[in-house]
């Protein structure tokens, strides 16, 4: 059966933060569609397949209800409907800090704490039905995701911020978007060796010829270091993803095998993908 998350709550109690661990964990998110479309969302769901993870609907708390109605008639789906809730001063607070208009304000001509009192008078009627409900009024951002984490995966938030490594050859230019780069032109250049001119960094005779330097193992154990120590304070920071760019003069030999050695040394630790812009038919490998 499909799993279905159902999440609403107060403007301001948070619903959008929330949001990231469902994308993070790999949940299709539909955010404020109407309720009339909830069947037609369902019915599009199962049909195209758009996430093997589940399905995460985020309606607007006015009309909520209609939609977890809808979707708890639904035989195909597991629904969990889940209730953020925050207190009025926490939320006037919030508000006053970000500067952003209340959704209700922006439909009818109310003030601020009109338009949140009727949203916690919403989230009163909503609470008996939720499966889920939480005060978020002395929750951190961090907190909530973490509390989600546990309550969604029954475990710790082990894998949140997502970690890239880009290889890159420098004479091709650095790639937009790079959040670090390291410059591996140290080590040793296989392209300089006729038989291994042709291979690139993920081919065993490049990697036992790059790793014949004792420069090699100093320069990795050194840089595997330093990241960890970069990547912790990354993840602390809260950060969804985070993209270290490895280069070297072709983009070929030894960023493609650094780029390959950090993706083994941290996929445990983090959500990592390793892509290599310049030898893109590597990356089906």
């Amino acid at each position: 059966m499909n799993d279905l998350y159902i999440l609403t709550g107060p403007s301001g109690s948070g619903v959008t933060n929330s949001k990231f661990v469902f994308e993070e964990l790999g949940f299709y998110i539909v955010e404020n569609a109407p309720s009339e479309l909830t069947a037609d969302i369902l019915d599009l769901y199962i049909k195209n397949h758009y996430s093997k993870r589940g399905l995460c609907l985020l309606p607007n708390i006015m009309w909520a209800k209609q939609v977890v109605d809808i979707a708890k008639k639904d035989g195909r789906f597991n629904v969990k409907f889940i209730l953020l809730d925050t207190e009025k001063e926490e939320l006037l607070k919030r508000y006053t800090l970000s500067r952003h208009d209340h959704p209700r304000a922006n439909i009818v001509k109310i003030t601020l704490e009109e338009a949140i009192v009727l949203d916690i008078q919403q989230a009163e009627v909503l609470s008996s039905c939720a499966d889920l409900y939480i005060n978020t009024t002395n929750l951190t951002s961090k907190e909530l995701r973490n509390y989600l984490y546990q309550r969604i995966e029954n475990k710790q938030e082990k894998q949140l911020t997502k970690v890239i490594f880009l290889s890159f050859g420098f004479k091709n230019g650095i790639p937009a978007g790079v959040d670090n780069v390291i410059d591996v032109r140290v080590l040793p250049n296989p392209y300089w060796v006729e038989e291994l001119a042709s291979l690139t960094g993920k081919d065993q005779k490049v990697i036992d010829y790059i790793n014949s330097f004792p420069v090699t193992k100093e320069f990795l154990d050194n840089l595997v270091k330093y990241l960890e120590y970069l990547l912790d304070e990354v993840k602390k920071s809260e950060r969804p993803s985070y993209t270290i760019g490895v280069a070297c003069s072709g983009g070929q030999h030894r960023s493609t095998y650094v780029a390959e050695y950090l993706g083994k040394c941290f996929k445990d630790k983090y959500e990592v993908s390793v892509i290599h812009r310049d030898m893109p038919y590597l990356n089906n490998k």
